[in-house]
């Protein structure tokens, strides 16, 4: 009887823990895609894309502020502002998968908001999603250079999740042109090229030679055949691509905020160091200044009385 209660006893937390993966499989169907990259650069499009949704589309799944297309929302904000889970068979074909797209408001916008983004999307992935197959960043097929705001950005996404996801990345040039009549910007730039420039950002992390991107166009026209198996070809491309990966576990995330915080800790006061620093130097040059003020007073400070020449001392 007692060997008994001890192994139901033991049981319990195992049959939780099943049942609590069972209906986050549910829940959140895989593959499971995380969309991410700059304010602008497409990631909803991408993400209604993937669903099979039209470009018009109005989140009414859950009336969070996500999956909308739009540059910019109020007060300068990005669009989409909330971290949104949503599911579907993959382009909204019954026939095929259901997949997960998990898409995020952009970075690069104001720094108070970027703090607000990075808490929303630890917490969503970390505590709800608890695992992803892919991220997607989204950048613009007209991003060719490298700049330091981008820079920055993909700096912190290795800040919050780690070196270790770039296993789980995959990049995606958005508004890319499948046709010579749609190329409008430079004609020179190929995807082999495209993708080489992106690399650079990633340079200093191991797999950076490693990866792959997926070229991604909203607007294509879907009465030209050509186009329209593009399309198809590039989105089944990201999905295979996370149908394939080892899924990366959001708990290893579980640190990011603590160590974001000490890092803007650590900033600020780098930067009041900074401001001291340069204080001191400007009082050093105000004395030197005065110094040599005080020796040409000095030097010109002969009176003559009479006869007599009285130099008058300053202190």
């Amino acid at each position: 009887m007692f060997k008994l209660a001890v192994l139901c006893v033991l049981s319990v937390p195992a049959v939780l823990s099943a049942q609590n993966r069972d209906k986050n499989a549910e829940t959140f169907p895989s593959p499971r895609i995380v969309i991410l990259g700059p304010a602008g650069a497409g990631k909803s499009r991408l993400g209604n894309s993937l669903l099979g949704r039209p470009k018009n589309f109005v989140n009414t799944v859950d009336g969070k502020k996500c999956f909308e297309i739009g540059a910019f929302g109020e007060n300068g904000r990005g669009a989409t502002s909330d971290v949104c889970a949503h599911k579907g068979h993959f382009l909204n074909e019954t026939n095929k998968p259901k997949i997960t797209v998990i898409d995020t408001p952009g970075f690069g916008m104001r720094k108070e908001e970027e703090e607000e983004t990075i808490t929303k999307v630890v917490k969503a992935l970390r505590d709800e999603v608890e695992y992803v197959d892919a991220f997607a960043i989204v950048l613009k097929s007209t991003t060719s250079r490298q700049s330091r705001s981008l820079q920055n950005i993909i700096d912190l996404y290795v800040t919050i999740f780690g070196p270790g996801f770039m296993k789980n990345v995959i990049l995606v040039a958005s508004f890319w042109a499948y046709s010579e009549e749609q190329r409008i910007y430079d004609s020179e730039i190929t995807e082999e090229s495209w993708l080489g420039q992106q690399r650079n950002f990633f340079k200093n992390l191991a797999g950076s030679d490693q990866l792959q991107a997926v070229y991604f166009n909203p607007n294509y026209f879907k009465k030209d055949d050509n186009q329209t198996k593009r399309f198809e070809t590039e989105m089944t491309k990201l999905y295979q691509f996370a149908d394939n990966s080892k899924p990366f576990h959001c708990k290893d995330i579980v640190m990011a905020l603590d160590e974001i915080s000490k890092l803007e800790k650590e900033v600020e006061e780098l930067r009041v160091k900074a401001a001291n620093a340069d204080m001191l130097l400007k009082c050093e040059k105000l004395y030197e200044n005065a110094t040599i003020l005080i020796a040409q007073l000095k030097d010109k400070a002969t009176i003559t009385t009479g006869s007599t020449n009285t130099i008058v001392g300053i202190a």
